[in-house]
Order: structure tokens, then C-alpha cells, then sequence
């Protein structure tokens, strides 16, 4: 099947081209995340689901009213 399909084709090196660069930005996206000067972000993070509920104050769009 595939065979037949870039028999046809003239710029066979597309798919390729595509595949790394698709890859190059994966790579940069993580690496990003995991790599970045963020680590405050994620220790604030972590520490949500460690906080007292009696405090939470309510979101953007008032859905969390605690009681």
C-alpha cells in the first residue's frame, strides 16, 4: 500500500522531514517543561491538594464557595 503511494510522489523526503521536525518540537516542548527554571510552579502546585479546604477561596468563575 505504501509502496504504491510514493511511487508516484516526487518529494518522497516530505514524510520524513515532517517526522523529525514534529520530533525536534516534542524534544523542545518537553524539555521546556521538565528543564525550565519552573520548579516554583510545581512546588505550588504539589502543595494544593495538601491545603486546608476551609481556606480554599473560590475560583474564577465562583464555583468553589466552602462552607
Amino acid at each position: 500500500m505504501f509502496r504504491q503511494f510514493y511511487e508516484g510522489m516526487q518529494l518522497t523526503h516530505l514524510p520524513l522531514f515532517t517526522l523529525v521536525l514534529f520530533f525536534a518540537v516534542f524534544l523542545g516542548v518537553a524539555a521546556w517543561v521538565f528543564f525550565a527554571r519552573r520548579g516554583q510552579d510545581y512546588d505550588a502546585l504539589a502543595q494544593l491538594p495538601l491545603t486546608d479546604s476551609s481556606v480554599v477561596s473560590p475560583d474564577s468563575r465562583g464555583a468553589r464557595n466552602p462552607s
